[in-house]
């Protein structure tokens, strides 16, 4: 394993673009390329990928991390409740400064004493965690990565404030077809499963019980939710997302 605590930051981003490009064309693998060398670089064993959203965020194990029963074990738990936390918070509110979760809760005790401490290690066998923030917000987007022992120090976060701005560059490139959508309606699940099926938007309406134009306005916001523009593109994004598995398209939406 590399590990660089002290290392060249100009060398990691040339690395980090490099390893990048090198890898296989998916959006995936392109991200867990990216996560692997960070984790090399500051001798950690494991890398998440968390997207924030209104109700909650999605955390995503990525590189080697993604082990079969990590992605598991990841699937039953991933949407998180969106409540208060240390860490978090500070890249809700628009913070995009590295930090590390010892850092965030205000000193190793209350960290290492925290629920998601104790979930770490139980999950991960990690018990420290360096942030790299890349989008602040409410729809924040930010890596962890995580190793067992000593918090990260100074050099670990001089490190990955250089490769910041590689690395928010990068995730904007994947954006399109990497980042989750933002959460559909259950009227917008209805008509995108109605879409899949061939529909036109006259049978759509009259199947799910609205007017056309309304229909039309349903699918506006999805196509901004998946980030596509046409109806295709919509459905092969869903497909991918998974959003369409189960269901017949038919239910009954609280919020049409």
């Amino acid at each position: 394993m590399v590990t660089n605590s002290g290392g060249d930051p100009f060398a990691t981003v040339v690395d980090l673009v490099t390893t990048v490009v090198e890898a296989p064309g998916t959006a995936d693998a392109r991200v867990g390329a990216l996560s692997d060398l960070l984790i090399d670089r500051l001798g950690s064993s494991a890398g998440l990928m968390v997207h924030g959203a209104p109700l909650g965020y999605d955390v995503r194990a990525v590189g080697r991390s993604a082990s079969p029963s990590a992605r598991a074990r990841m699937r039953a738990d991933m949407r998180i409740d969106a409540g208060p936390d240390p860490l978090i918070d500070r890249f809700r509110a628009g913070s995009l400064e590295p930090t590390t979760a010892g850092r965030a809760y205000g000193g190793q005790g209350r960290w290492q004493s925290s629920p998601k401490c104790i979930g770490s290690m139980e999950i991960w066998g990690i018990n420290q965690v360096a942030a790299l923030p890349v989008r602040p917000g409410a729809e924040f987007v930010v890596f962890f990565i995580g190793r067992h022992g000593a918090d990260y120090d100074e050099a670990d976060l001089a490190l990955l404030r250089a490769v910041q701005p590689v690395v928010a560059g990068l995730v904007r490139l994947f954006e399109p077809e990497h980042l989750p959508p933002k959460n559909l309606t259950d009227r917008e699940t209805q008509v995108l499963r109605l879409l899949a099926a061939g529909h036109k938007a006259h049978t759509i309406a009259r199947l799910a019980g609205c007017s056309e134009r309304t229909v039309h306005r349903h699918l506006s916001n999805i196509y901004g939710k998946l980030r596509v523009g046409d109806r295709l593109s919509a459905v092969t994004r869903a497909h991918r997302m998974g959003l369409l598995d189960g269901g017949d398209g038919l239910a009954t939406s609280r919020h049409g």
